[in-house]
C-alpha cells in the first residue's frame, strides 16, 4: 500500500549518511553515502551481509549511537519533513522514539527489562507519551497484546520475560513498538532465530499494521527470501554503501550489480534436489577501517576491471525506480538463476 506524507514528499528521508566509529584498529568507515526514501504505508527491505553496515543506518535514524567511539555522523535524516539531527536528546526522546518512530530489535531477550513484567514495560511508553491512567493503561496493555496474538493476555501481563518463548517476548516488542500509532517502525532482524511458523506470523502481522495503519516499516534483514516476499523496495547494502536499489520485485528477478546477482544466486531453492551445494561469494569482506580505493567489492566481482580500482562508481539510475552502483552491471532483461554462471566475458575486464 503505497502513500505519502501531507506535503507530498516521503515519510522518511536519508540524505548521504556518514557514520565512522572509532576502533584499536583504526577509524571504521560504516555507513558511508547512504540514500534512501521511505513512503507511509510501504515495507522497505535494508539488506546485505553482517557487517554491511544495515544496523548503523536503521539506529541512526533515532540517533541509537554508541557516542563514546563515533567520530563522525554527517549527513541529513528527515521525518516528515523534520530535521532529526537537528533535534536535542531531549526532543528525541519526548517527541520522536515510541511516539512517531517505533524500533523492534534483534534479540527481545536483551531489550526487554528481565526484572520487570511484560504489563508494565508495555504500560510505560502509554503512560509517558499518552497521558493514560494506571487502569487505562493497562487496558490498552491487554489489547496489545490480543492484537499481537498473545493468548490469555490478561495473564501474560504479570509475567517476566524468561517465562515466555522466544516468538511471545518478540510479540512483545511489537506490542510495545506499536503502543503510541507510531507512523514509522524500524525492524532489525526481527525475525532472527524464530522458526519458521513464528516468523510467518510475525511477518504476516507486519503486512496487516501497513494495510490496516498505513504503517511504514524499514526492514533490516540479510535474509534475501525474506526481503523478496514481504517489501515494496529494497536497498543493497554492501561496505557501508548501497550498491543497488528499487522494487524488490524487480531487483531480485533481474539484479543489476554482481552482488547482488550473488545473493540472489546463493539463496537455498525448493526445487534444488536433495544435498544440493549452496553457492558462496568467494572472498571476505573489506575491513572498514582500511577500504581500498575504487569499488570496494572488486576483490570478489567477477566481472571487475582495471578501471574499478580508480573511484567508487556513484548510484545511478539504470531504470525507473532502480538505481546502481557498478560499472559493468548486468543486463536488466536477463533474468538470475540458480544454476547459471555469474560472468561473462566483458570488455576490459576479467570474466
Amino acid at each position: 500500500m503505497n502513500g505519502t506524507t501531507a506535503s507530498g514528499g516521503a515519510l522518511l528521508e536519508i540524505e548521504d549518511l556518514r557514520v565512522h566509529f572509532a576502533t584499536p584498529a583504526g577509524v571504521a568507515e560504516v555507513v558511508n553515502g547512504v540514500s534512501l526514501r521511505i513512503e507511509a504505508g510501504t515495507v522497505h527491505g535494508l539488506v546485505g551481509e553482517s557487517g554491511s553496515g544495515k544496523s548503523v543506518t536503521s539506529r541512526s535514524v533515532l540517533g541509537l549511537l554508541p557516542r563514546r567511539s563515533l567520530v563522525r555522523r554527517d549527513g541529513a535524516v528527515r521525518f516528515a519533513g523534520r530535521d532529526l539531527f537537528g533535534l536535542s536528546e531531549e526532543e528525541m526522546g519526548r517527541d520522536i522514539r515510541g511516539r512517531q518512530i517505533a524500533m523492534v530489535f534483534q534479540d527481545p531477550m536483551t531489550a526487554l527489562n528481565p526484572v520487570m513484567r511484560i504489563g508494565h514495560q508495555i504500560a510505560m511508553p502509554l503512560r509517558l507519551h499518552k497521558g493514560l491512567s494506571r487502569r487505562q493503561a493497562r487496558d490498552t496493555a491487554v489489547e496489545l497484546l490480543r492484537q499481537v496474538g498473545i493468548p490469555h493476555p490478561e495473564a501474560r501481563l504479570r509475567a517476566y520475560p524468561h517465562e515466555l518463548s522466544g516468538g511471545q517476548r518478540q510479540r512483545v516488542m511489537i506490542a510495545i513498538a506499536l503502543s503510541c500509532d507510531p507512523q514509522l517502525l524500524i525492524a532489525d532482524e526481527p525475525t532472527t532465530a524464530l522458526d519458521v511458523t513464528v516468523q510467518a506470523q510475525i511477518l504476516d502481522l507486519f503486512d496487516r499494521l501497513c494495510e490496516e495503519r498505513g504503517l511504514a516499516i524499514l526492514l533490516v534483514s540479510h535474509d534475501l527470501g525474506l526481503i523478496a516476499e514481504r517489501c515494496d523496495e529494497v536497498s543493497v547494502m554492501y561496505a557501508g554503501r548501497v550498491v543497488e536499489s528499487g522494487p524488490a520485485e524487480a531487483v531480485f528477478d533481474a539484479p543489476e550489480h554482481p552482488y547482488t546477482r550473488l545473493l540472489e544466486q546463493a539463496r537455498p531453492r525448493l526445487e534444488n534436489p536433495p544435498h544440493t551445494l549452496l553457492k558462496t561469494i568467494s572472498g571476505r569482506p573489506p575491513r572498514l577501517v582500511d577500504l581500498p580505493p575504487g569499488c570496494s567489492f572488486r576483490d570478489r566481482c567477477p566481472r571487475a576491471g582495471d578501471d574499478c580500482a580508480e573511484s567508487f562508481p556513484p548510484l545511478t539510475p539504470s531504470a525507473p525506480g532502480r538505481s546502481v552502483a557498478c560499472l559493468r552491471p548486468h543486463d536488466l532483461l536477463v533474468p538470475v538463476a540458480a544454476g547459471s554462471p555469474v560472468s561473462a566475458a566483458v570488455p576490459g575486464g576479467s570474466a
